[in-house]
């Protein structure tokens, strides 16, 4: 199991705990914002708690990277095991969780240095990820609209949806460079074209429940109120359907979610406009 890093200890680890629905609203972000509260200062650099971050989000990003490879490899995924880590993923949701997690962490440590190239990473991992599994959408809008916020406010300096100046970005500090932001723009329309490629596949929505844990599931129900579609939603604990739709019908294939599919990253790509248009780098193909 690995250690809960915690930004504000000493050190910025805890002994390895199991994070349960009610621990992650304790740290889910105000109404007002979907990411969690930053530090008001960036990490010093070269401290331990600098270190402590990167090392765990270094070998976070290492385990999801293993457990991704391992998707379809049947002899290690029929090893006897309690290590959930040991097993590939069998679909996004899971990813999706757990890259998740590391945008929050990322987010808390209020340092542009660390924060750019990790989500940078994480985004990456995402549009290369997700076509590899069948559509899981509550999940894989979820961590894309955090991602959107997160990109477009280290692109303006301010957060987009509380409007605070962002940690490290005081007296012109922490802006996005040149280069970055041609690299976001390329992961913009990569994951773009990733994700219209994977919602129009085969019409099928996957909501595994075995894979991801129904705890799993029912964090991002109830943390992504504007994905419900009626409000009769339910969910037994008795449920064994593979299949298992949470908030649609899987029968209505992809075309319930053409409207998030067409705003993937909009945020970013008004910033980017903006901002690559002032260097003359050029608009959006």
């Amino acid at each position: 199991m690995t250690p809960e890093y915690r930004p504000d200890e000493a050190g910025g680890f805890l002994q390895p705990i199991t994070p349960t629905p009610a621990s992650f609203k304790a740290h889910s972000p105000s109404n007002s914002s979907i990411l969690p509260h930053p530090r008001s200062h960036p990490l010093k650099p070269g401290s331990s708690k600098e270190s402590s971050l990167i090392n765990y989000v270094d070998q976070r990003l290492l385990a999801i990277s293993r457990r991704y490879e391992l998707r379809s490899n049947p002899i290690a995924n029929k090893q006897p095991t309690s290590n959930p880590e040991d097993r590939g993923y069998r679909d996004f949701g899971a990813v999706a969780i757990d890259l998740d997690t590391l945008v929050d962490v990322a987010w808390v440590s209020g340092s542009p240095s660390l924060q750019i190239p990790y989500f940078l990473t994480i985004a990456l991992a995402l549009s290369t990820y997700v076509i590899s599994f069948p559509f899981f959408p509550q999940p894989t809008f979820k961590l894309l609209r955090k991602l959107d916020v997160v990109f477009a406010s280290l692109l303006r300096g301010v957060h987009v949806q509380t409007g605070a100046t962002l940690p490290g970005f005081n007296n012109g500090q922490g802006r996005v460079r040149t280069t970055e932001q041609v690299r976001i723009k390329g992961l913009v329309e990569r994951t773009r074209v990733a994700i219209v490629e994977v919602a129009g596949k085969d019409g099928r929505i996957m909501m595994d429940l075995d894979s991801i844990g129904l705890d799993s599931a029912r964090r991002i129900i109830e943390t992504e109120d504007d994905f419900t579609t009626d409000g009769n939603e339910t969910m037994d604990e008795s449920t064994n359907d593979s299949e298992t739709t949470l908030g649609f019908n899987a029968e209505e294939g992809s075309g319930k979610w053409e409207m998030d599919v067409a705003r993937v990253y909009e945020r970013t790509i008004v910033e980017l406009g903006l901002s690559l248009n002032s260097f003359g780098v050029g608009e959006f193909d």
